[in-house]
Formats: structure tokens, sequence, C-alpha cells
């Protein structure tokens, strides 16, 4: 059997442990079951999502480094409430 070590954060070690020691799996057992659905499925065995913020960070960006304005009180007004309505708050 092989021995497969992994380095993460403490605080996301504590985080990970509570969590799945509240659904009754060690840490370890978790980490099985994700490397088989992973093998199972061939992939990642849930949806990878990119952070919905960041086209508009690097728009931003952009502007600044371009010595602009990041945005107009408009276009700041218009794409806060198209992430509100995007997160359907």
């Amino acid at each position: 059997m092989a021995n497969l070590q992994i380095r993460v954060d403490d605080a996301l070690k504590a985080d990970a442990d509570r969590l799945f020691a509240s659904i009754g799996l060690d840490t370890s057992s978790a980490v099985r079951l994700f490397l088989k659905q992973s093998v199972m499925r061939g992939g990642i065995p849930f949806a990878l999502l990119g952070d919905p913020y960041l086209p508009s960070l690097q728009e931003a960006d952009a502007r600044v480094r371009a010595g602009e304005p990041s945005f107009s009180e408009r276009e700041f007004r218009e794409k806060a409430e198209a992430l509100l309505r995007g997160l359907q708050v």
C-alpha cells in the first residue's frame, strides 16, 4: 500500500478534520474517497469554477495601469447590480 504525504495550512487541516468528523469520516478516508471518485469519473468529481469577479478586476487593473480611473460611478453601479442579479440577492 502506498503512503501519500501532502502539505496543507494548519487551519485548513483543522477545518477539514472537523468537517469530515461531522459526517463520520477521518481526513484520510475522505481523501481516499476523493481519489476513488476521481478515478471512477475520469476527472475531478466536482465542478471547478473560476472567480466570477476576476474579469472585472482584470479590466480595472488594465485601466489603472493605463492611468485611467478603474470604473466610472455608472459602470461601478451597473457591474454591482449585474453581480447581485447573478447571485440572486
